[in-house]
C-alpha cells in the first residue's frame, strides 16, 4: 500500500514538471504502456478494455495527440445484464495544427466522425453519443470542454502546461457504427504515420 502511494507521488511529480502539451502526451503514452500508475484525471492504470487499443493510443500520444478518453467498439451484455453498445472513440488535445489537420483528413477518408472544438471556434460542439445502455444514450464524446472543466481534469499540472491545454484543439474521433471495428484506429494510425509537411 505504501509502495503504491510512493509510486503515485513520484509519477505526479513527473506530471507537474511537464511544461508543454507534447511533454504531457509523452507521459500519457507511458501511462498507456503501464510505466506510470496514474495521470492527473485518472488515478488508476488503464481499464481492461484499453488493452486492445493501447498500441494505437501510445502512438497517438507520442505523435502529440494527448488522449484523455477512449473506448473500443463493443456490443454485448454488460455487468448489469443489459445490452451495452459502444462506438470506438477517442478524444484529446492537440497543439499542433498540422497534426490536427492530418487527423481530420484521415478520419474523413475513413468515413468516421471527427469533431473539433477550440476556444476561438463558435458554436462549441455538443458531443455525440458513444455508448448506449439498453438502447438508451449513456455516454457522449466530443462535447467542448471549457477551461474550468479542463482545470479539474488536469489539476496538478504546471501553469505552463495548463495554458497549452486550454489553448489546444479538442479533437474527437468516433466510429459512426456501434460495435467492434477498427476504422477509428486504422485512420488514426494512418494520421500519425503520415510524414509532417508544411
Amino acid at each position: 500500500m505504501f509502495t503504491n502511494w510512493r509510486k503515485r507521488q513520484a509519477d505526479m511529480k513527473l506530471w507537474r514538471r511537464a511544461r508543454t502539451l507534447p511533454e504531457l502526451a509523452d507521459l500519457m503514452a507511458r501511462w498507456v504502456d503501464g510505466e506510470l500508475s496514474m495521470w492527473p484525471g485518472y488515478r488508476d492504470g488503464a481499464a481492461e478494455e484499453t488493452v486492445e487499443i493501447a498500441p494505437t493510443l501510445a502512438r497517438l500520444n507520442r505523435a502529440g495527440f494527448l488522449t484523455d478518453q477512449s473506448q473500443p467498439g463493443f456490443d454485448g451484455v454488460g455487468f448489469d445484464g443489459l445490452r451495452w453498445q459502444q462506438r470506438a472513440a477517442v478524444s484529446g488535445l492537440v497543439a499542433d495544427e498540422l497534426l490536427m489537420s492530418r487527423i481530420r483528413k484521415a478520419g474523413e477518408a475513413a468515413g468516421v466522425i471527427v469533431l473539433i472544438a477550440h476556444p476561438w471556434l463558435l458554436p462549441q460542439g455538443q458531443g455525440y453519443t458513444a455508448t448506449t445502455r439498453d438502447g438508451e444514450p449513456y455516454t457522449e464524446f466530443g462535447a467542448y470542454l471549457p477551461p474550468r472543466i479542463l482545470r479539474q481534469i488536469w489539476a496538478g499540472v504546471s501553469r505552463d502546461a495548463m495554458k497549452e491545454i486550454a489553448d489546444a484543439w479538442q479533437v474527437t474521433v468516433i466510429d459512426p457504427d456501434l460495435g467492434p471495428g477498427t476504422r477509428v484506429w486504422d485512420a488514426l494510425d494512418a494520421a500519425v504515420r503520415t510524414p509532417a509537411t508544411r
